[in-house]
């Protein structure tokens, strides 16, 4: 646990301060990292007592014939869960250096501890993200992955539910996405994470509406302070082998997704969805018959029109114009495409279109 890149930086921090010569040592006595170079890698026979005992040990001019190979100085346990993971020795007379020893023991062990949970965070976000693309991918719930599964915080069970997360702002952004997953979902069953370039995911299980009720709105409120940030949510299954399906579709409510939502769910662009090869010469086409003629201000009224589930008020309202002026531009839309937006069959054409773009 005590790595001897962590050992030389605690030697070279505390050394700074103190300005005396200092040693870490692994609780087997082997001098980690040391001020004195020529002593890197000798055994300690102090150390090894700390390690023992987990008490300090001081070695003066009337006790240094016991331990071979050392100085004078006191030595002092590190302790991580009540346990000796290395001992920290400061060389010089001890009483010199009373005062300051519990300080250089105590910031030792702050140093350590925030060491430790730091690598232990790195390797659960690491396992996090191997079993999410297994999952997702359909991958064989062979023993690797079984393991990996059973060192969660929580276990997996049903209902499932999987978001994903699109975001283009700057690197600082991303760590901050991060950090708000850690705090979002502190010590609740969720796996979270980066997924690919601009996408995190968010795996809920054992999902209720009150989790998601409480999660999507605090998505919501992220989205006031990232302009960029979309949210597609997959369909909810019922066991792991479902989970690609729920992938599948969060990926592709982020692809059909509008401007103006923060969220999409997948149910709301089922439809739509159907047409998977967007790019293909036949949507083009389509797209290009039936849109070609409108400039962007006329689309993004007929986006807003369908938002308002075709609500003119609502949609005036929206838009910040008067209803006339909103009954004028639907009319000129109709005139340009031969599509009336305020009839059924028609608007279903329309908003296929505007979906495809």
């Amino acid at each position: 646990m005590l790595t001897i890149k962590l050992a030389k930086e605690i030697v070279h921090q505390t050394m700074l301060r103190l300005h005396r010569n200092i040693n870490v040592i692994s609780p087997t006595g082997v001098i980690l990292a040391s001020g004195d170079k020529m002593r890197i890698e000798n055994i300690h026979e102090g150390a090894l007592v700390v390690a023992k005992t987990k008490n300090t040990l001081i070695i003066n001019e009337q006790n240094i014939d016991r331990y071979p190979n050392t100085k004078p100085g006191i030595n002092m346990p590190i302790m991580y869960q009540d346990e000796v993971i290395g001992v920290i020795g400061i060389t010089g007379h001890s009483e010199e250096m009373l005062e300051i020893a519990n300080l250089v023991q105590l910031t030792t062990e702050i140093m350590t501890h925030q060491a430790i949970v730091e690598s232990k965070s790195e390797w659960q976000r690491k396992n996090n993200d191997y079993i999410f693309e297994a999952l997702v991918h359909g991958s064989k719930l062979d023993a690797n992955l079984q393991e990996r599964m059973q060192k969660l915080p929580f276990s997996l069970e049903a209902p499932f539910q999987i978001l994903l997360l699109h975001i283009e702002e700057p690197f600082d952004s991303a760590n901050s996405i991060t950090l708000f997953f850690e705090d979002l979902f502190y010590k609740q069953p969720v796996l979270s994470g980066h997924s690919q370039l601009h996408e995190y995911y968010i795996l809920l299980t054992n999902c209720n509406k009150n989790v998601q009720q409480q999660i999507f709105k605090a998505l919501r409120k992220k989205k006031q302070k990232l302009a960029s940030l979309q949210i597609g949510i997959g369909p909810t299954v019922n066991n792991l082998s479902q989970l690609p399906h729920s992938y599948n579709g969060a990926k592709t409510a982020l692809a059909l997704a509008s401007t103006n939502n923060t969220m999409t769910y997948f149910e709301d662009i089922e439809l739509f969805s159907l047409m998977k090869n967007r790019d293909s010469d036949e949507v083009k086409a389509f797209q290009e018959r039936v849109l070609n003629n409108l400039n962007t201000k006329q689309i993004e009224t007929l986006q807003a029109f369908f938002d308002c589930n075709l609500q003119l008020k609502l949609c005036a309202q929206q838009l910040n114009i008067h209803r006339h002026t909103l009954s004028y531009r639907l009319n000129k839309i109709r005139e340009l495409t031969g599509y009336d937006p305020q009839y059924f069959d028609d608007a279903v054409v329309l908003k296929m279109a505007c979906s495809l773009r």
